[in-house]
């Protein structure tokens, strides 16, 4: 299994873990509304999914998708519709922003036209990623080659994952933190 590959295993993973974190900080933020230290936590998980997703894991996975598509064998129904999926996720991850950084520049913001756009944006993410480990994933690991992988690499500017990068965090501290001590409910389920 090449590195690559692995890297886009662990950011689902790490993806999962922003994401069951962001929601408990919603929940927070919905009783306590215009915490300071809770808007600030979401505002950085939103940069954070602005910054690394969808500028390097997506390229990624659009790059190994591409070379899929010289596959014959492989199946590119999934295919197709995930990389639409991560131009609407660039657009919905845009639109977060904007509602939160209104809230945290004290515009008024219905409760209504923040939390349920916010469910659906959860549901969106989490619905792609498993889509993704279900439909994608596998094609990747049956169907590419050390080579397929060498080429993907060579058109790639490696960056490094600044939240779960001990080298890099800094920039996250303070959401990094949230999550290391994020303790899931006893019934969620991975």
């Amino acid at each position: 299994m090449h590195d690559l590959y692995r890297q886009l295993c662990r950011d689902h993973r790490n993806m999962q873990q922003l994401l069951d974190a962001f929601e408990a900080l919603l929940e927070d933020f919905g009783r306590r509304e215009r915490d300071p230290a809770t808007l600030g936590l979401i505002l950085d998980a939103l940069d954070y999914i602005s910054v690394y997703p969808d500028r390097w894991h997506h390229p990624l996975e659009d790059l190994a998708m591409e070379r899929l598509r010289t596959k014959p064998a492989a199946n590119l129904v999934p295919v197709d519709r995930t990389m639409a999926e991560h131009k609407a996720l660039v657009s919905a991850t845009r639109r977060m922003n904007t509602l939160f950084y209104a809230i945290a520049n004290d515009a008024a913001v219905e409760r209504s036209q923040l939390f349920g756009p916010v469910r659906e944006y959860l549901q969106l993410q989490r619905q792609h990623m498993e889509r993704e480990n279900r439909e994608i994933f596998p094609q990747l690991e049956r169907l590419l080659t050390a080579a397929d992988w060498a080429d993907i690499e060579r058109q790639l500017q490696v960056q490094r994952d600044p939240l779960f990068n001990p080298d890099l965090r800094r920039m996250y501290d303070s959401l990094h933190d949230y999550i290391a001590n994020f303790q899931q409910p006893a019934c969620a389920t991975a």
